[in-house]
Order: structure tokens, then C-alpha cells, then sequence
């Protein structure tokens, strides 16, 4: 598990969490789209469809400026999570691209904390995410998610050039978070 706090967002408290070998997906899947409140407080990814922890901050600091600003498109600041690693304007594409499948074997999953002033920076029901994903926690690292990344998916999703590769990740990188960023303004 890696905490991050946005320089740019003080109040708020990332966590990010990896797992490798996940076998209740299709569970979890069912649990967004259901009324069970622990998962209504994460964003659920595919880490298949990650690049680097630079592509997930970039969509997780412009879910969080949407939601903080009134722009949000969506109804939580969990689905405008997925939706932010989008290149395009269509939420129900990007949450079937991103977002978890009944398949996802791999998964990063946020968590975004609202500090409401005591200072802790905790979920208000304190989610434990090692109870609800059935997996191997692993290092959230640019090189695990490296291992992760399925570069054609990648690709398609965000219509990069076959001149591509996944060992350019400084290049990979840039292209994504540069969709991530640039959507809606192009």
C-alpha cells in the first residue's frame, strides 16, 4: 500500500493498492455496481491497463480538481476516478475499459481520504481493501505495474501509435498522462 498526499490537495490522503492473482473480481465487480458501502469508497482498476503510478496520479489529481470544482461528470469521486484515466468524454466507455472486469486477475485500487479537520486523513468506515480483494499485495512500484501493463490494450485505448513500445516508458508515460490531462480541452 502506497499513501500519497497531492501536493496541490493537502486535505485529502491517497492510498493506493495493488494486487496480483486476484480471484473474486467478478465479486467486486457486482459490489460497485450494488449498494455495499465499503466498495462505494474505492475506485477499482484494471492494473492491466495502467502504465506507471505517474498515469494514475495524473487521473486521480484531476478526479479529485473535477469534484473539488464542480466539474465532475459523474456521481462519486471514485467513478470519476476510472473515468479520468479516459482519453475520451464517454463515462460508460471509459468504466468498461478501466474499471474492473469479471476477468481483471490484476488490480489497483484508490482510496481517497477527505481529512474532515481531525487531522487522521481516514476513510470515514476505515476500508480495509486486503478484506475485499482476494489476492497477492504487491509493491506499488512504476516497475510493477510495468509487469502488469498489457501495452496492445493500451494502445487501443488511447489510439497511441505502433511505434510504441513498453521499454520507452518515459514516452509511454507522457502519452498517457497527456490524454489523461488533455481530455476535454482538445
Amino acid at each position: 500500500m502506497t499513501t500519497i498526499i497531492l501536493p496541490q490537495f493537502p486535505d485529502n490522503q491517497i492510498t493506493l493498492s495493488l494486487f496480483t492473482n486476484v480471484q473474486n473480481s467478478s465479486q467486486i465487480r457486482a459490489g460497485l455496481t450494488s449498494s455495499d458501502h465499503r466498495l462505494s469508497q474505492l475506485a477499482v482498476l484494471d492494473a492491466t491497463t495502467l502504465v506507471s503510478t505517474s498515469h494514475v496520479l495524473a487521473a486521480v489529481s484531476r478526479a479529485v480538481r473535477d469534484f473539488k470544482t464542480g466539474h465532475h461528470r459523474t456521481r462519486t469521486i471514485n467513478s470519476e476516478i476510472v473515468f479520468a484515466m479516459s482519453g475520451s468524454n464517454n463515462i460508460a466507455d471509459a468504466l468498461r475499459r478501466f474499471g474492473v472486469k469479471d476477468e481483471s486477475t490484476a488490480l489497483l485500487v484508490v482510496q481517497v481520504c477527505h481529512d474532515g479537520g481531525g487531522g487522521d486523513g481516514q476513510a470515514q468506515d476505515g476500508v480495509n481493501v486486503e478484506e475485499i480483494v482476494d489476492g497477492t499485495k504487491v509493491d506499488v512500484t512504476d516497475e510493477a505495474i510495468a509487469q502488469l501493463t498489457n501495452l496492445a490494450v493500451v494502445k487501443k485505448n488511447y489510439k497511441l501509435p505502433q511505434t510504441v513500445s513498453l521499454t520507452d516508458t518515459e514516452r509511454l508515460a507522457s502519452l498517457v498522462v497527456g490524454a489523461v490531462s488533455m481530455r476535454g480541452y482538445l
